[in-house]
């Protein structure tokens, strides 16, 4: 028998207020979850009464007032068994496959979400969400551009890597979100500040939707050994945050003293004990944003390079001496290492994706979570960023259907809102993958310091996101002034290059 939409969303919501419940009482369900994942169960679906629906919900349930919100699309919507058609790349261990389409339920709580959102928003409209095209990302855009160049009405949606997708843009093969029907970007589901930084003159290529949970699996943050910070007498790491005195400088005082020869051959290697350890990637990029660095300021009347300021030179300045000289920081050569050192317990401060929890950390019962520090405390917020492979989503500009383009992924956004990202959000990350209550409250702090920057986006390699994997490379010791004064014209072209594509959305 099918089931009905009225009976789909009468299940979610009473598995969500569930999972309301669950997140209460954090202690005993942390650890009834982990157990759960060594043996193999899945300890985040709790019975409830099916009888309960958003329209009956009491009005203390934290989850009513997304149960309020609509898409408001037109009554009667019907695209005749339509085929929304996506290419999706698989970076970061398929995280993002599932964004679009999920082919059955798996009794895992977010599957079961993604895969109840696919069956109702085709019944909803009368479409055919197809399974999604997934390939590597590197060979995502050329496939795609080609699909384009080619006048192939191919695809709908492209989900890609938020930097080649930024890349794809200057190669003008994608539409204008603005100029697809249906789509209302003041609608919860569609982080704001994200679309401030990726519109000019209401011209948006890439978006970020609440429709793909990868978004917020590749938030960084820190995570933190809770043994090592009790055996070394220090304070309450998130009462620091709390109050806004997680800086930099708190960083380096508390990581003092932490390292220890555990091996006793005289050498630091990663058999001993540090106070911090990374590899000099992704993850040290996050600073720039962390510290709240001016690099690139896009306007109506252009873009401002910004990056040669205190602030960087004096990024560059500490980090160096805090990776190299303050003997408390392992420089790992492949990312792995340094993650194997934090899971064998001889670090305490690493920095990561939360998403991890639910993949490297599954095991590990004695983690804290945190965010990236600020620059000094007289920044007001906690700001972090995504990975670059976190996706941004575009639509192909051969795509003729955008009518029900935008109708499919606007009901796909209000149903991601109202159930999906409470399934990952408030089960996933909150019941099974942090430890202890407090933990709850720093991953609100480190979402709610997301940032998806314009030139961060559209950099291509060509601006300077990453100039500190560059600079605080081992035996790199040149300035920030320096370095900027060799690529300041290199990168005004690029991004003159960038404008001049939004300025082109205008016209067409």
């Amino acid at each position: 028998m099918k089931t009905s939409i009225k009976q789909k969303k009468t299940a979610i919501f009473a598995f969500l207020l569930a999972a309301a419940t669950v997140a209460g009482t954090m202690t005993a369900c942390a650890d009834s979850a982990k157990d759960g994942a060594k043996d193999g169960t899945d300890t985040g679906a709790v019975k409830t009464n099916p009888a309960q629906t958003e329209e009956t919900a009491d009005i203390n349930d934290p989850y009513s007032d997304r149960m309020n919100i609509s898409a408001n699309l037109p009554d009667g919507l019907d695209f005749g068994g339509a085929h929304l058609r996506s290419m999706v790349n698989d970076t970061n261990a398929g995280v993002m496959t599932n964004d679009i389409y999920t082919e059955a339920q798996t009794g895992d709580v977010v599957d079961d979400a993604l895969y109840d959102r696919r069956v109702y928003v085709e019944e909803l409209l009368n479409v055919v969400i197809d399974p999604s095209v997934i390939m590597p990302p590197d060979d995502a855009s050329p496939a795609m551009r080609r699909s384009v160049n080619a006048g192939e009405d191919a695809y709908d949606v492209f989900l890609q890597h938020m930097i080649i997708g930024g890349g794809d843009v200057l190669e003008g093969i994608f539409l204008n979100w603005y100029d697809i029907p249906h789509m209302n970007f003041k609608n919860p589901w569609y982080p704001q500040t994200t679309i401030e930084s990726l519109t000019i003159d209401n011209v948006m290529y890439t978006l970020m939707s609440d429709v793909m949970i990868s978004s917020i699996h590749n938030t960084y943050c820190y995570f933190y050994n809770k043994d090592i910070a009790a055996n070394n007498d220090l304070p309450d790491l998130y009462d620091i945050v709390s109050s806004g005195d997680w800086t930099f400088d708190q960083l380096t005082k508390l990581t003092k003293d932490i390292y220890k020869d555990l091996n006793g051959n005289g050498v630091q290697d990663m058999d001993d004990q540090y106070g911090y350890a990374t590899s000099i990637d992704s993850n040290v990029a996050v600073y720039l944003w962390s510290f709240d660095v001016d690099m690139v300021t896009p306007s109506s009347n252009g873009v401002e390079i910004t990056a040669n300021n205190e602030r960087m030179v004096n990024t560059v300045e500490k980090l160096r001496d805090f990776f190299y000289n303050s003997g408390e920081t392992f420089v790992a050569d492949v990312w792995t290492d340094f993650i194997n050192m934090f899971v064998a317990e001889k670090v305490l401060f690493i920095p990561r994706n939360i998403g991890e929890t639910q993949t490297f950390f599954r095991e590990m019962d004695n983690y804290g979570l945190l965010p990236f520090p600020k620059y000094d405390t007289a920044q007001e917020q906690y700001y972090t960023m995504l990975d670059g492979c976190a996706p941004l989503m575009s639509i192909p500009k051969t795509a003729r259907n955008t009518e029900m383009i935008g109708a499919v992924l606007e009901a796909m956004g209000e149903y991601s809102y109202k159930y999906v990202v409470p399934a990952y959000y408030d089960v996933a990350l909150k019941v099974k993958g942090t430890r202890d209550e407090k933990s709850i409250e720093m991953l609100d702090i480190i979402t709610a310091g997301r940032v998806v920057d314009f030139g961060f986006v559209f950099d291509n390699w060509k601006g300077f996101s990453f100039c500190l994997s560059e600079l605080l490379a081992k035996n790199n010791h040149a300035d920030f002034s320096s370095y900027y004064a060799k690529r300041e014209k290199s990168v005004i072209k690029h991004y003159t290059q960038v404008y001049e594509t939004f300025l082109e959305g205008n016209e067409t």
